[in-house]
């Protein structure tokens, strides 16, 4: 028996895989610093953690590694579980605590990205079907909206956390630069460094209406039960 009913599964590549994947030239020193921001923040919470990077993650798409993944940590025999990426540097521990306490008495939790995914999700065994999971539009804008809608129409046990930005694209780097103070020190300085070093400018004249509305109101006030 487990001590703990919720598990940590960080589904993340290594650095220099990250890189690779991105191309997002100079970035080697950033992703190393998010893959260890995030390994230190779920050390943290004081709960169990699995990484699975591209060593052992099993499957020939996205969305069966990641299947695959949260499967394994089920069979172990937690209850539920939260998994986060490495690519969120907003994200911090007390997002995790947060997810953990509302997963206990919710069916789903979910930490929503600017781009339409998630940075982070927690589920119980009960409501897993890999099938289904598996078929989700991942890596795709439309993500989060297919997953809730494979809920109950009207379930109220859903909960949504503040809408965070992860790292994309140069874009997303120029975009978190504003937000300095959502960041360790160390992350700070190594994102203000590569926008020195690309010269890569994204006024804000360039942002839509929504996104500059995420810029705004994202991390204010307490998660935010899914309307029926």
């Amino acid at each position: 028996m487990n001590i703990h009913d919720t598990a940590i599964l960080v589904f993340a590549l290594s650095s220099q895989a990250e890189c690779r994947r991105k191309k997002i030239a100079n970035s080697n020193a950033l992703f190393s610093a998010l893959s260890e921001h995030s390994l230190g923040m779920v050390t943290k919470t004081g709960l169990p953690y699995f990484h699975y990077t591209e060593k052992e993650q099993e499957g020939h798409t996205f969305g069966e590694r990641f299947t695959n993944a949260i499967q394994a940590v089920f069979e172990k025999g937690y209850k539920r579980i939260i998994t986060i990426g490495n690519d969120t540097p907003q994200l911090k521990t007390s997002h995790i605590l947060e997810a953990a306490k509302l997963l206990e008495n919710n069916r789903l939790v979910l930490g929503p990205s600017a781009d339409g995914g998630f940075y982070l999700m927690g589920l119980h065994q009960e409501n897993f079907n890999p099938e289904n999971f598996q078929a989700l539009p991942w890596q795709t804008s439309g993500l989060v909206s297919r997953l809730l809608a494979s809920f109950p129409a009207g379930n109220h046990e859903i909960v949504q956390l503040d809408r965070l930005f992860d790292i994309d694209t140069y874009w997303d780097i120029n975009l978190l630069s504003k937000f300095s103070n959502q960041l360790t020190p160390f992350i700070e300085k190594i994102i203000l460094a590569l926008i020195n070093t690309n010269a890569v400018i994204y006024p804000y004249t360039l942002l839509s209406k929504e996104q500059f509305n995420y810029c705004i109101h994202q991390n204010k006030g307490s998660p935010i039960p899914l309307e029926a």
